[in-house]
């Protein structure tokens, strides 16, 4: 793969998030064409290519292996602006809609404001389960819409979706109530129990191992509509990656930068980083330096960081650099973004299976030749960690003579 061809691999993962962002931009656009008299036609055409943009901007992100959990919520919340610029162009356009249907649609404004409400307090972030009958009640309200801009009246379609979108609001509050954790492409609420059963015996086996079940605190927060906005600017790029997910970063190999995959470390032999069909193999006796840090995930300036840190702790990303040697003795340096829950299990998987490699910071790590140098009488005065003031305590295991 050569240079030009990386790059256009690495553009690729922005697509979704572009498309994502063109139906936040209809949704103005439409209001702005019922207001100045467009044609039904025209403004019926703009919500049949947010459909499309719709369908295709997920079908992308799996294809192209950059399906975050941040695509999936910036795709969700696309979908409640744009959908909610809808109501206001048909308000505008066909008024005598929501005279005859104004019940049903400050039902489903109310359901959505109580489901995110719930699910800010829960999670700390809209979900984003994106299950079968939202995606029935997309193309339901799709088809309603672009029949009444087309015909410049209402049908049975506007009350047939709009019920079906207050079901949908109930079964993802109830969702939002079963599951344990956030987590998106959740399909049915019937997954949603399945999801619980998993977590109570994960709960019950850390509980009767001594080990406590929670690390720390549960957080909540307030949001509204507010939130909404906020979360558009400083949820989103958060969310990288999710458990389990590995995302690469950079580095010496061939990849785009963004590739989402996973490690397998089910093999004694090799950390085998899986993407779209496709695997690194990085042999555990050839690694010669690991590095984990974490740095702070967007950076706000003085003010904005404190009005956040009033709502919301600010995210971190984390970062796992690996130094080793290919099969074709090449060195090799490669930079991943991990989940922040993977940490402590992939570095002690490193230092049971890597004793040789040098663990974070490197400056730590002394080598035989200086370890050698050290007279045996001053060898007491060898620093064993590293000064307190380093705010990433190294992770390593030193070399042994």
């Amino acid at each position: 793969m050569d240079t030009d061809s990386k790059g256009t691999e690495s553009k690729k993962r922005y697509i979704p998030w572009a498309m994502a962002a063109g139906r936040v931009a209809l949704g103005p656009i439409l209001i702005a064409g019922a207001e100045c008299g467009w044609n039904g036609l025209a403004l019926a055409s703009l919500v049949v290519v947010a459909l499309v943009s719709d369908i295709y901007d997920g079908v992308l992100a799996r294809r192209w292996g950059c399906d975050t959990a941040g695509v999936r919520l910036f795709d969700s919340m696309a979908d409640t602006v744009f959908y909610l610029c809808t109501a206001v162009a048909l308000w505008v356009r066909v008024p005598e809609i929501w005279r005859s249907y104004g019940w049903l649609l400050a039902s489903l404004l109310g359901m959505e404001a109580v489901r995110f409400g719930f699910d800010f307090l829960k999670f700390g972030k809209p979900a984003s389960y994106h299950s079968y009958l939202a995606k029935a009640w997309g193309l339901g309200m799709a088809v309603a819409v672009v029949a009444a801009f087309a015909m410049g009246r209402g049908s049975v379609l506007v009350p047939v979706a709009l019920g079906m979108g207050i079901l949908c609001d109930l079964e993802g509050l109830a969702m939002s109530v079963v599951m344990p954790m956030w987590r998106k492409d959740v399909k049915t609420l019937t997954e949603a129990w399945r999801i619980r059963g998993r977590f109570e015996q994960w709960m019950l086996r850390r509980v009767r191992s001594g080990r406590p079940a929670f690390g720390g605190k549960q957080k909540f927060v307030f949001g509204g509509f507010f939130a909404l906005s906020l979360s558009v600017v400083l949820v989103s790029p958060a969310f990288a990656v999710e458990a389990g997910q590995v995302a690469y970063m950079g580095g010496s190999l061939r990849l785009a930068q963004g590739t989402v995959g996973s490690f397998d470390t089910t093999t004694g032999s090799d950390l085998i980083f899986k993407f779209a069909g496709n695997e690194v193999a990085i042999a555990y006796t050839k690694i010669s330096a690991y590095d984990y840090k974490t740095e702070v995930a967007y950076h706000l300036g003085v003010l904005p960081a404190i009005a956040v840190s009033l709502v919301k702790r600010r995210e971190r990303k984390h970062f796992l650099t690996i130094r080793y040697v290919d099969p074709a003795n090449v060195a090799q340096a490669v930079v991943f973004e991990i989940a922040k829950n993977d940490p402590p299990g992939l570095l002690a998987i490193l230092r049971a299976r890597a004793p040789q490699a040098c663990g974070s910071p490197a400056m730590y790590c002394a080598s035989p030749v200086i370890r050698s140098a050290v007279p045996p009488q001053s060898a007491s005065k060898v620093p064993t960690r590293p000064p307190s003031d380093v705010k990433n305590l190294p992770i390593s295991v030193v070399p042994q003579n």
